[in-house]
């Protein structure tokens, strides 16, 4: 590992191969991790569920949003998923096609349920409530960098290069005049510490309440140069 050559670069234009090995880095980024269960409601046995819920996400951002990866050798080894000013995750038609759409079809009623009904709603009020406006009206997230996924493969945590991937997008949203603010809901307390150091705040903690357990989950957001 001492000669592997990183780099970090904006993916545009992502192909499908692309598309799933990012889908693959953070399969092996979120193993283990309770929410990810909760999100495809328990049904971890159901590959195909499994699949669409992480990919639909990756393919919307590759149309409306921003992905910014990290490579090792040229491979993809993780990946940052934002929504920056005025994007937002399947807000389009386009984006619901490459994924929501199939995702839904496949889900169970009370996994659809879970998310149109509850999860849903919970996040756009929550969000609401922890982030406000920006200084140009719009409700955040929508005039902010949103960071939607987050994932590095096992074996290249805690090396500094999560940090260096934010502070990719930190230098793309100093430049924007539209939005110099980003924002993110993490998961665990583990994330909140790593978060906080990169100098995100608390804005808001909630309960997620689902049939397999509940969670916690905290918004915190973080003003770039002097966009105080």
């Amino acid at each position: 590992m001492p000669d592997t050559k990183f780099e970090i670069a904006h993916l545009q234009n992502p192909s499908d191969q692309e598309i799933d090995r990012i889908v693959e880095v953070l399969s092996g980024a979120f193993a283990g991790d309770p929410f990810s269960s909760i999100v495809v409601g328990g049904y971890t046995d159901r590959a195909d569920i499994v699949f669409i819920q992480s990919r639909q996400s990756v393919a919307a951002a590759a149309i409306g949003g921003t992905i910014h990866v990290l490579k090792a050798d040229g491979e993809i080894v993780g990946v940052a998923i934002w929504f920056g000013p005025g994007q937002s995750l399947n807000s389009t038609e386009q984006q619901r096609a490459a994924g929501w759409n199939e995702f839904m079809r496949i889900a169970p009623d009370d996994l659809r349920s879970w998310w149109v009904d509850y999860f849903i709603p919970l996040m756009v009020k929550s969000g609401k409530e922890a982030f406000g406006r920006g200084r140009n009206g719009e409700e955040y997230p929508l005039e902010a960098w949103h960071l939607h996924l987050f994932g590095i493969l096992p074996e290249f945590q805690g090396k500094g290069y999560g940090k260096k991937l934010v502070q990719f997008a930190e230098a793309e949203a100093e430049k924007d005049k539209n939005g110099n603010v980003m924002v993110v809901e993490t998961t665990t307390d583990v994330d909140v510490i790593i978060y906080t150091k990169l100098g995100f705040e608390i804005k808001k903690q909630i309960g997620v309440e689902s049939s397999i357990g509940n969670a916690r989950l905290w918004f915190m957001m973080k003003h770039t140069g002097d966009g105080q």
